[in-house]
């Protein structure tokens, strides 16, 4: 009887390290610490377009202080054109990176980035590096290249929630940056792999530049919130949307890049989102008061998850 446990024992944990080398373990976020609460929620601030520049006045910073003491998130995401290169050289993009980090870092709150067309436009650095910049701040749970970051479940034992980190370039074929074949391979590949190990795990994925399938839910009258310029989405289409229909895990993209829109809709089952730009030197039409967008989780119905757009009141 001693002897059969322990084959059962070697023969389990034979399949347990055969399933870790399949899904390469070692490639998963380095700090796998984001939890849902004790009482089973979870709260993500997405702040985008930040457009921090040595131009830049302190509202942007002030709204983020604000936002993060009335919302008290688990978690923070950035996403894209968080520092405008155009006016930046590289040490100044330094010093823009480490004010945005400040308000997070200062609050202990863990927080993650994908970069936008402008981050790295003209300031000299390339976007590898640019992301091992963020990924030296203590609490960001970020890494180089596209990235998942997974949220245990409260009791801290497995995973019940997963975003995806994916970089939308900058520029490409004379238009905007789109997300390579590579990258829609990558997630496929690794959609599968959490899969293997978790059954079903609900997801959310961001980036900065709409995908084309943007186009069409806005032409449709089943929209949530403000679609006040036309969608200046990726160049080219190298089927992302299709993937993340054929694999039915992500129930939410969520972008930025155009300040003027705010709108959730719904194609084939998935939401395709925009944040609330940001930053106060980032374009936008007269009025256009500048906010977040905030994500609640529920542990027990992770799929229906909660999102809605907070506005920042200027006093100034």
């Amino acid at each position: 009887m001693i002897k059969n446990f322990f084959k059962k024992a070697i023969s389990i944990t034979l399949c347990i390290v055969m399933i870790l080398s399949l899904v390469g373990y070692s490639n998963y976020p380095k700090k796998s610490v984001l939890k849902f609460r004790p009482d089973g929620t979870f709260k993500i601030i997405q702040f985008t377009d930040l457009h921090l520049s040595p131009k830049s006045d302190s509202k942007t910073i002030e709204l983020m202080n604000s936002i993060l003491d009335s919302e008290k998130p688990d978690l923070v995401i950035l996403t894209g054109d968080n520092v405008d290169g155009r006016y930046c050289n590289s040490s100044q993009a330094v010093k823009c990176i480490s004010d945005i980090s400040k308000p997070i870092e200062s609050r202990k709150i863990h927080w993650a980035v994908t970069l936008g067309n402008h981050d790295t436009e003209h300031d000299g650095i390339e976007r590898a590096e640019m992301m091992r910049l963020y990924s030296n701040y203590k609490y960001n749970v970020g890494k180089v290249g596209d990235y998942n970051i997974l949220i245990k479940k409260s009791n801290g034992i497995g995973a019940a929630f997963n975003l995806y980190m994916i970089d939308s370039g900058s520029y490409n074929l004379g238009g905007y940056g789109y997300i390579k074949q590579e990258q829609v391979s990558w997630y496929l590949k690794t959609a599968l792999k959490l899969k293997i190990l978790y059954h079903k795990l609900p997801s959310i994925m961001f980036f900065h530049i709409p995908l084309q399938e943007y186009k069409n839910v806005s032409k449709t009258l089943n929209i949530i919130g403000e679609c006040n310029e036309n969608e200046c989405v990726q160049s080219a289409n190298t089927g992302m949307f299709h993937a993340l229909v054929k694999m039915n895990d992500v129930k939410g993209v969520f972008v930025g890049h155009d300040h003027n829109n705010d709108y959730i809709s719904k194609l084939n089952g998935i939401i395709l989102g925009y944040g609330r730009c940001t930053g106060y030197d980032a374009y936008s039409k007269n009025n256009y008061e500048r906010g977040a967008r905030v994500f609640l989780l529920n542990e027990k119905n992770p799929s229906e998850f909660k999102t809605w757009i907070k506005i920042y009141k200027n006093i100034r």
